[in-house]
């Protein structure tokens, strides 16, 4: 019987140590992985909060698909006010999830607002 071979996306120091271990460390190992795995999917699915995105967001909506949110933002140009303190530009619209134990943002486009600079 041929030992099972280990997936390619498997690093070396693991794929290497893991056949050296004896049962109760292999399902040790299974038991810790498969804790990692649902509290990945756990927190997948939990809406990112406001301390995760950026300062100054005005949070409009949070459900299974993120949590969306408006900004105001400065251009980068340093003639423009923005830059000096006067009004930011937007409010834009992002979307912010969760992509593993990284926190994403979509932009979704200029959301409405009466007193847009730009």
């Amino acid at each position: 019987m041929t030992s099972p071979t280990p997936p390619a996306s498997l690093p070396d120091y693991i794929a290497d140590g893991l056949p050296k271990q004896d049962d109760e460390t292999l399902r040790d190992t299974q038991e810790y992985i498969d804790q990692l795995v649902a509290d990945r999917e756990r927190r997948q699915e939990e809406p990112v909060t406001e301390d995760e995105l950026p300062d100054d967001v005005d949070v409009v909506e949070e459900d299974s698909d993120g949590t969306i949110y408006h900004e105001y933002r400065t251009c980068g140009d340093d003639t423009c006010q923005c830059m000096s303190g006067g009004p930011k530009h937007g409010p834009y619209a992002y979307r912010a999830y969760r992509d593993g134990d990284t926190v994403r943002r979509e932009y979704l486009g200029k959301a409405p607002d009466a007193n847009t600079t730009d």
